[in-house]
């Protein structure tokens, strides 16, 4: 249900393409970066640090470091994600 692709990861930023199904339920997530997520395609709904927005085609979400989120697919969708720092776990 989510299948990611690392398009750039240089200095201290990391370019991630992610494509999940509609009715995916992300569990809660914590990380020390900043995160930008960008909805390319479909819609979502996220929270984070407990305030939940619908976001949908063109919409960008803010994501603070260590600010607990979480994403449920309301519809099939791309995100395009920016992270700073990199993500090590996400570099193969």
């Amino acid at each position: 249900m989510v299948e990611r692709e690392v398009l750039t990861h240089e200095g201290s930023l990391m370019f991630v393409k992610v494509a999940l199904k509609k009715g995916f339920h992300g569990d809660v997530d914590q990380h020390i970066h900043e995160q930008v997520s960008y909805i390319n395609k479909g819609s979502v709904e996220f929270e984070v640090g407990g305030v939940t927005s619908v976001l949908k085609e063109g919409d960008v979400q803010y994501i603070p470091s260590n600010v607990e989120h979480r994403v449920k697919v309301l519809e099939d969708c791309i995100i395009l994600d920016v992270f700073t720092p990199i993500r090590e776990d996400l570099v193969e």
